[in-house]
């Protein structure tokens, strides 16, 4: 196998590739990255008559799956041109300014609708709301504390994830002739008590997650989470859920009015303490469903997380036998592994850097919310057991690379702990994606 990263800014965008040369495209990252690094070397494999066997987009946040919405769009304009010029029906139908893509074999993807069930309108109207109340108030949200400031922007990328994901279910639908999780029951990508397995080429490829006890406390944790605090999103007269269009938070006649027990909040920084108070880890709940996968071939593995929580991809490992059900036992060593949310450090500790080991670690980033943290860094290289043998730390992104000051200084701050790391410990490589380059391969 060989596994090529491509710079995809703060997101994830990878192509798994077998021995006998059949691909994987996992994720898509941003759109503006995916179209300059990954779709050149897609539109080669397309020109070589190669296809895409699979398409695996791990979940609907936008630095996933924007590329991945850029690559259907693309398709579903060759489908609609081929159709047109078919039989000489219409042969003076322009083609499509962007190159034709490869062929694609099969799509993953769970939808938030399959996800989340009948919570997905109250979800969407509360995030859709607290993005127009920012967009209406930015004074006040610069002014809130950074905590507050924190609540309201994951809140707000939670509503332009779902928009994402929306897209991309209607693409796959109405313009392509892909078919969603086929042979999934429910159509639905889960780790079930009989692991799925899917051959590509000679890799085969365990979906390790998530399982439905997984996407159920999703569910339960959204649920909990308006119980709590008595929010109810108001609805129109007809008890359809409500439309956008309203001043945010003023809770009256079609707009996303927001209540809570009863009554709107004052204010949108009310409304953004209310949402901190009430958990605002919560509203990045998407990364709780991705998508995890272990692909092995030949004794080798890539371990391809997504942005799952540490304790999800750990119950998948245990279920397909990989891990033993205690603390204790023996490791699981992989020569590959993606490093789950870009390397924020909630959702790495040193019990899971113990019970998890790799000859190479992924982290990509590019400084986005402060990842890869170099307690990340360090949390890997001071627990790696002795006698583990060489290994290697992949920066998709420079200091330099970064697209602004603060990423800048947060690449900075994680390849200084990388590099401090391999200066004490000669088994530890850096490596870090040159600044002209789209991608590095790692001969797996």
């Amino acid at each position: 196998m060989r596994l090529e990263v491509f710079h995809a800014a703060d997101g994830d965008c990878m192509l798994l590739t077998s021995a006998d040369g059949h691909h994987v495209l996992v994720d898509g990252g941003r759109a503006g990255t995916f179209a300059e690094n990954t779709s050149p070397r897609l539109q080669q494999l397309g020109r070589a008559g190669e296809v895409i066997d699979l398409v695996l987009v791990s979940h609907i946040d936008a630095d996933h799956i924007t590329g991945i919405l850029r690559l259907l769009r693309d398709v579903g304009d060759w489908v609609v041109f081929d159709h047109q010029r078919s039989d000489g029906a219409n042969p003076d139908f322009p083609e499509p300014k962007a190159p034709r893509p490869p062929d694609i074999g099969a799509l993953w993807h769970n939808s938030w609708r399959a996800q989340v069930d009948d919570l997905e309108g109250p979800i969407s109207a509360l995030a859709v709301q607290v993005t127009e109340a920012m967009a209406l108030d930015p004074g006040l949200v610069a002014a809130a504390p950074e905590s507050t400031q924190r609540a309201l922007t994951e809140l707000s990328g939670l509503a332009e994830s779902i928009a994402d994901g929306v897209a991309l279910s209607r693409l796959v639908e109405e313009r392509t002739p892909l078919e969603r999780n086929k042979g999934f029951p429910n159509h639905l990508v889960l780790l079930r008590e009989r692991p799925h397995r899917l051959k590509v080429g000679s890799t085969t490829l365990t979906v390790l997650g998530p399982t439905e006890e997984h996407v159920a406390a999703l569910r339960d944790e959204w649920r909990e989470w308006f119980a709590k605090k008595g929010i109810r999103l108001a609805t129109n007269r007809d008890g359809a859920p409500p439309t956008t269009g309203g001043r945010a938070g003023d809770g009256a006649g079609s707009g996303t009015g927001l209540a809570l027990g009863g009554r709107s909040p004052g204010s949108l920084e009310e409304a953004a303490q209310i949402i901190e108070k009430a958990g605002s880890s919560h509203v990045t709940t998407p990364n709780r469903a991705s998508i995890t996968v272990l692909a092995e071939e030949s004794g080798r593995s890539v371990l391809l997380t997504g942005d799952a929580a540490e304790e999800e991809i750990v119950d998948g490992l245990t279920a397909v036998g990989k891990l033993g059900g205690n603390r204790g036992d023996a490791p699981f060593h992989c020569t590959v592994l993606k490093v789950q949310h870009h390397g924020a450090s909630h959702n790495l500790s040193r019990g899971f850097a113990e019970r998890v080991i790799a000859d190479h670690y992924v982290f990509s980033a590019d400084g986005a919310h402060d990842n890869p943290e170099p307690s990340v860094i360090a949390t890997i290289t001071e627990t790696r057991p002795p006698g583990a043998g060489p290994y290697t730390f992949w920066f998709t992104s420079s200091e330099q690379r970064s697209p602004s000051e603060s990423r800048r200084s947060s690449m900075a701050a994680a390849l200084t702990e990388a590099r401090n790391a391999a200066a004490r410990h000669e088994e530890l490589t850096v490596r870090v994606l040159d600044d002209d380059e789209p991608s590095f391969l790692i001969q797996v």
